[in-house]
């Protein structure tokens, strides 16, 4: 089942008692310091965070810190998403959280992680090259 939605128009989310929102905005999110910053801001994770890949793929698999059952990630302006970086560490974020939303899936709906990005079509290439299965 697909994790990602990419939405035909801006998002229109909020956050309420049992939904976390966190808005990536691909113009402040260009490096992979600012998207570890922004991510663990909007998703608080917790001061031990590395900020690298392996503590970021740790902790979006963990998210027991979270009241929240509903967890909603937004691309905005994915365009410039990770633009000062190679299209590698790109696509092994958009793994990364495709995996974890499968891994919640598996755990008994405990948290449903949901990927949304606002009209893109370097995101839609980036996941047909991943192969990653996703809903337009």
């Amino acid at each position: 089942m697909a994790n990602y939605i990419l939405l035909k128009d801006t998002s229109t989310f909020k956050p309420t008692q049992k939904t976390l929102v966190a808005l990536i905005d691909g113009e402040l999110t260009q490096t992979t310091e600012q998207f570890f910053e922004k991510i663990a801001e909007s998703i608080r994770f917790p001061e031990y965070f590395g900020h690298n890949l392996d503590s970021f793929d740790e902790l979006i698999n963990d998210l027991d810190w979270l009241d929240e059952n509903d967890i909603k990630i937004i691309f905005k302006n994915y365009d410039n998403f990770l633009a000062e970086e190679n299209d590698e560490i790109r696509e092994i974020i958009l793994t990364v959280l495709d995996d974890a939303a499968e891994e919640w899936k598996r755990n008994d709906n405990t948290k449903i992680l949901n990927i949304y990005i606002e009209p893109s079509e370097l995101a839609q290439e980036d996941l047909e090259t991943l192969g990653i299965s996703y809903i337009d």
